[in-house]
């Protein structure tokens, strides 16, 4: 699957959608050019945020990071059952698109948000957002 097709997928999939904490925030697109050949740990991620290497780092599984908003609580309306069923599919997406799927969240209280994987043709890419948690 080449990139653009990725990328496609991915827009359709976080269309209208955003990501959940004290601001809410839109999903973008991230592609990471010229670093096919960088091991995607922590390293590579803060050049990536354009951060200096001691900056706050936080790595976590997909999973994880979207446990909250792929749970629906019977409490909830019809709304958050639509907005539920949009992060399981896009947690889905996520996976069936990139290989070794993670998230790095990098910074203090307002955090970039980076949601990589590689591509079958081994170049980094994702999605990228905000979250700010005080």
């Amino acid at each position: 699957m080449d990139l653009k097709t990725i990328e496609s997928e991915l827009k359709e999939a976080t269309d209208g959608l955003l990501m959940m904490s004290e601001t809410d925030a839109p999903f973008e697109f991230y592609h990471a050019e010229n670093f096919r050949n960088e091991k995607l740990d922590e390293e590579t991620v803060l050049k990536l945020a354009a951060m200096p290497a001691d900056y706050p780092f936080e790595e976590m599984e997909l999973g994880y990071f979207f446990r909250n908003m792929t749970k629906s609580r019977p409490e909830s309306g019809d709304e958050d059952g639509q907005q539920v069923g949009r992060f399981q599919n896009l947690e889905k997406k996520l996976h069936e698109l990139l290989q070794n799927v993670k998230v790095y969240r990098v910074g203090e209280t307002q955090k970039l948000v980076l949601i990589l994987g590689r591509t079958p043709d081994g170049e980094i890419a994702g999605l990228k957002t905000m979250v700010v948690e005080t």
